[in-house]
This record gives structure tokens, sequence and C-alpha cells, in this order.
């Protein structure tokens, strides 16, 4: 009976475990972008993503043979290339 209760407690452990990895996953992560959504949302050509990735400034993975882009790429992408105008 003890056994049955351990296993139980283990199982409830590792779903709550679970949760909170998908909880920072979701975090991190964010929103995925295949290409042609990435154009709509940065309201760019598809040559400049390509010239973006190639170039290495805009960072991918690949998933099969779609390229994908987290919104952390995005950011990243952004960050590095905000200037500020200074007068």
């Amino acid at each position: 009976m003890e056994e049955r209760i351990s296993i139980m407690r283990m199982e409830a452990e590792v779903s709550a475990i679970h949760v909170m990895l998908q909880e920072l996953k979701e975090q991190t992560v964010g929103k995925v972008y295949n290409t042609q959504e990435l154009c709509e949302y940065l309201k760019v050509g598809k040559g400049t993503i390509d010239k973006l990735r190639l170039d290495g400034e805009l960072e991918f993975s690949k998933l099969g043979r779609t390229i994908v882009y987290t919104q952390r790429d995005i950011e990243k992408l952004l960050e590095n290339n905000h200037f500020s105008f200074v007068a």
C-alpha cells in the first residue's frame, strides 16, 4: 500500500515538473514563425530574410525541410541592429 502511495506521489511530481518545463519553454521561445510568416511580421521580402539568415545575422532552426524562427531569434536580431539616434 505504501509503495502505491509513493508511486502516485512520484507521478504527481513528474507531472508538475512537466508542466513547469512546458511553461518555461513557452516563456523562453515564444512564438515560432516560418519564413513566410516572418516576412509578414517584419514586413520585408523573402530575399531579406534569406540574406539575414545566410549572413548569420538571424538565427534559425530547421525542422525537416522547414526553416523556423523563434520570437527570441527575432528579438536578438532587432537588438543587434538597433541604433539610437543622437542629434
